[in-house]
C-alpha cells in the first residue's frame, strides 16, 4: 500500500517540525518570564528582610500612671495607665528615660481633664493617639514610633 501525496498537502513531517519550534519557543518565554520573576520578586522580599533587620525597635517602659477623672457626678473616678514606648535600637534608653517625669506629667494632665465616658468605646484609641503625639512633641529628636497601652483600669 502506498500512500499518495495529493498536489495541495504538505507531509506531515513539515507540521511536526514546526510544532516542536513553537513549543521550543514557548518554553524559552515561559523560562525566561519565571527567571525575570524571581529576580525581582526576591530582589524585593530581600530589600525588605534588610530593611527589617536594619531596623530594629526597642521598648521602653512607661511607669504606672494613676490619676482621678474630670467627674461631673459627684462620684471620684480613678484609672491606672501602664504602657510602652516603641524606639528605634539606636536611641539610647538613658535620654528617653531622661524625659520620664514630662511624660508621666502629659498622662497626668490628659486623664485628669478626662470625663469617664470620654474613654469609652473608641476614647483609648484618641487617648493613645493623642499621648502619642504629645510624647513625640516632647521627645522631639528622639523618635518615638509607637505607645502601647498594656493596662488600662478605670474603676
Amino acid at each position: 500500500m502506498e500512500t499518495k501525496i495529493e498536489e495541495g498537502e504538505e507531509p506531515k513531517k513539515g507540521n511536526k517540525k514546526r510544532s516542536l519550534i513553537f513549543l521550543i519557543a514557548a518554553l524559552c518565554v515561559l523560562a525566561a518570564g519565571g527567571g525575570a520573576w524571581k529576580h525581582f520578586y526576591h530582589s524585593v522580599s530581600s530589600a525588605k528582610t534588610k530593611t527589617l533587620v536594619d531596623e530594629q525597635k526597642k521598648v521602653i517602659v512607661i511607669p504606672a500612671v494613676m490619676s482621678n477623672l474630670d467627674s461631673s457626678d459627684g462620684y471620684t473616678h480613678y484609672v491606672r495607665v501602664s504602657a510602652r514606648l516603641l524606639v528605634p535600637e539606636r536611641i539610647n534608653t538613658a535620654d528617653v528615660e531622661a524625659y520620664m517625669p514630662q511624660i508621666q506629667d502629659l498622662f497626668q494632665m490628659y486623664l485628669h481633664s478626662t470625663r469617664l465616658q470620654e474613654l469609652s468605646g473608641e476614647g483609648i484609641y484618641r487617648l493613645r493617639e493623642s499621648m502619642l503625639q504629645q510624647i513625640q512633641n516632647t521627645l522631639a529628636p528622639i523618635p518615638v514610633e509607637d505607645l502601647f497601652f498594656v493596662e488600662v483600669i478605670v474603676q
